[in-house]
This record gives structure tokens, sequence and C-alpha cells, in this order.
């Protein structure tokens, strides 16, 4: 990772917030790859993210996490979906900045909420991160990590009542313009 300004462009924001979703879309519409953190991580681990928190615990999970966006960040002509915490890291923000641009997809809790519990891989394989009811928790989370999210983002894209093609339309017309437009 010793060029900087390699064509890399990392979706972040919470869970339910169509990181994913999008992010096939718009490495389709750009002709790049796409790569899901939290999925990469299971495939290589075998287990599921709900598993390594309970197993091996949060922080294994935040290494595991930090290596693979260090590892995506490397690379060229890709879309990242990352993981809702991986702004987290320190090291991690640092690397998205250096190596590409930053959009942050939000959406409203309720939005969240609605999502999440419509989702069964979310409700299977995802842990909670307090222990408390849905709504609550994303409302705590989301207040803790806007503030990163915030000093993050190079675009922000607000998903509510959007469709994922919608979304991926708005962030074209906002990318750098050193980006592809599609």
């Amino acid at each position: 990772m010793d060029e900087p300004n390699r064509k890399v462009i990392t979706l972040i924001g919470f869970r339910g917030c169509g990181k994913t979703s999008v992010g096939r879309l718009l490495a389709d519409r750009l002709g790049w790859q796409f790569m899901d953190t939290d999925a990469e991580i299971e495939r290589k681990t075998g287990k599921s993210i709900a598993e390594i928190f309970l197993e091996q615990g949060e922080d294994t999970f935040r290494r595991l996490e930090r290596e693979e966006m260090q590892t995506q960040l490397g690379k060229s002509q890709l879309v990242i979906s990352a993981g809702g915490g991986a702004i987290l890291d320190a090291q991690t923000r640092d690397h998205i900045a250096k190596f590409g641009v930053s959009i942050w997809l939000t959406a409203k809790v309720e939005t969240i909420r609605e999502r999440l519990e419509n989702d069964e891989r979310t409700q299977s394989q995802r842990p909670s991160l307090t222990g408390k009811a849905t709504a609550a928790e994303i409302g705590e989370i989301l207040q803790q990590r806007n503030p990163l999210y915030s000093s993050s983002a190079d675009v922000v894209v607000e998903t509510d009542s959007k469709s994922p093609l919608q979304v991926v339309e708005e962030i074209l017309s906002q990318l750098p313009v050193e980006f592809p437009k599609g």
C-alpha cells in the first residue's frame, strides 16, 4: 500500500444502510470489483460474525476487520462494503482516506430497524452489540459512531426512501472528478 491515490471507493455506515446492495451495483456500474469485508472475514474464518464475537470476542473480530480492510485498501478499482464498525479503528480510517474516497450511507433509526428486522441474515449472523432492543441499540451505536462516520466521509448519501439504484446514481453524481462516473 505504498501508492497513495489508488482508486478505491469505501462505503461506510451502520448495518442496514445498504452498503452491500449499493456496493454491488456501484461496482457493476464502474466495471470494478466488489468486496464485502464482513463476508470475506466469514469466508476466511468459516464462521459468522456472531460466532466470532461469541467465541473469540469483539477485539478479535476488530483485528480481523482491520487486517481485511488494509488488504483490500491496497488494491485498485475496488468498491468496498466496510463493516459498520470498521471506522472505529483509527488506522483503518487513515487508510480509507489515503487510498480512495469514502461514501457514508445514512438512514434514520426507524428505517434501519425495519431493514434489519426484515433481513434473515442480520437476525441469524450479526451479533447484538449492546444487548438492547433493536431501535435502542441502533440509536446508541449511531450516537457513538456518527462523529467518526462524519469525519471520515468524503460524500454523504441518505438512503431512506431510495432504491439502491437511486443511491448509486447519487454517489456517481458526487464522486470526485478523478473517479469514473460509470
